[in-house]
């Protein structure tokens, strides 16, 4: 059901924020892999992009005021921490390209 669309994709706000962008491939690619089999590859991509979705989600709460900004720093600091515990090696590529 991937849409290219003419809107900002999540990979690019996640730049702007200092998240880290897509490891691999992106929703254009999936159903190619899909294809070639390659399952391990579209659920890392997914996972990272579930993770981005709330990072955005906190970044939003900041802007509005939800977050303070403690708050903010220390549900960051929760999702890298959580991360870093994870073995799977797609985990260790994303907290790398970490910026914030």
């Amino acid at each position: 059901m991937y849409q290219a669309r003419a809107n900002a994709p999540l990979d690019a706000f996640a730049k702007l924020c200092g998240f880290p962008s897509k490891l691999g491939i992106d929703g254009g690619m999936v159903w190619q892999a899909y294809s070639e089999g390659r399952i391990e590859e579209i659920r890392n991509y997914c996972e990272t992009d579930v993770v981005n979705t709330y990072l955005m989600y906190c970044r939003f709460q900041l802007m509005r005021g939800g977050f303070s900004a403690e708050e903010y720093a220390d549900e960051i600091s929760f999702v890298k921490n959580a991360l870093a515990l994870e073995t799977a090696s797609h985990w260790a590529e994303y907290l790398a390209t970490f910026d914030s």
